[in-house]
């Protein structure tokens, strides 16, 4: 019986590694096909690169304006993750501690958000923005991530902090502790998990968005990198190790805010499972 369960389990093992091989294999392949040249790429897509160059990333950054992009892209995330922590965080703590008026039709109208498809707003959005001249701006993008960024958020943050019991609360305002004091000094540390999954969640949502970069922004000045990667195409033929390259530095702050966050996130969407 314990063979058996022993070979079972090394076979699952096996297979869960071969699994992990095929979700890095993506990864690996295009790092080492952006220092291949076209012709190495015509000649096998899979191989090698027989001298690797380092010119595509020369050429992106610098011939390609992909830098210019690239910044473009973190303000974008930069002001979306600011504003979508900071409400979020306020509307979730509220929400989720006070019973008031009108609670549940507030709580129901955030949500709303998450049934409605996102870019069912798509035309809507671009027509206001026009009549009140909001397009072509570095905060432009951000506005509409952000609302749409929120009702995730809000439902995240509120079910974790109905999980802190209400005690520390109210021990702390015997204690003469302000609300403010006590959001700041005693909520907010505890939510660090949840809201570094906000975090991620909102970072990778502005970051990877194409639709609305491409229908609110038209200045190439303001370009985004997910916009940026659809103009490497040309009409009739592709270089291919020219666009890995842009794809690598697209998906690079992508790999790294996981890498560094992904206890974090885990730990955040496991504690506010289970409200208490």
């Amino acid at each position: 019986m314990n063979k058996r369960f022993s070979l079972s389990k090394l076979i699952i093992n096996i297979l869960v590694f071969a699994f992990s091989l095929s979700c890095l294999f993506p990864i690996v392949w295009m790092g080492y096909t952006s220092l291949k040249t076209n012709k190495e790429y015509i000649a096998s897509s899979l191989a090698l690169p027989k001298k690797p160059i380092i010119t595509n990333y020369q050429e992106i950054l610098v011939q390609a304006k992909f830098g210019r992009y690239f910044k473009n892209s973190c303000i974008t995330a930069s002001i979306t993750i600011v504003a979508v922590l900071l409400l979020a965080f306020l509307a979730g703590y509220f929400l989720s501690r006070y019973r008031f008026s009108g609670r549940r039709f507030i709580y129901g109208f955030f949500m709303l958000g998450l049934v409605v498809p996102t870019y069912a707003w798509l035309l809507p959005v671009f027509i206001q923005f026009k009549q009140m001249g909001l397009l072509n701006h570095y905060w432009t993008l951000s506005l509409p991530y952000t609302a749409f960024a929120l009702p995730t958020s809000i439902f995240l943050i509120d079910s974790f902090v109905q999980s802190i019991p209400c005690e520390m609360e109210e021990a702390a305002m015997i204690e003469g502790s302000s609300i403010f004091h006590t959001i700041l000094a005693i909520i907010f540390p505890l939510c660090k998990p949840i809201l570094v999954t906000v975090l991620i969640l909102t970072f990778n949502s502005s970051w990877n968005e194409l639709p609305f970069g491409l229908v609110l922004i038209n200045s190439d000045r303001l370009r985004t990198v997910p916009v940026a990667l659809t103009m490497f195409s040309g009409t009739y033929t592709i270089d291919y190790p020219y666009l890995v390259t842009a794809l690598v530095i697209a998906v690079f702050p992508v790999i790294i805010f996981y890498c560094f966050f992904s206890k974090k996130i885990m730990e955040g969407m496991t504690a506010g499972a289970v409200k208490g």
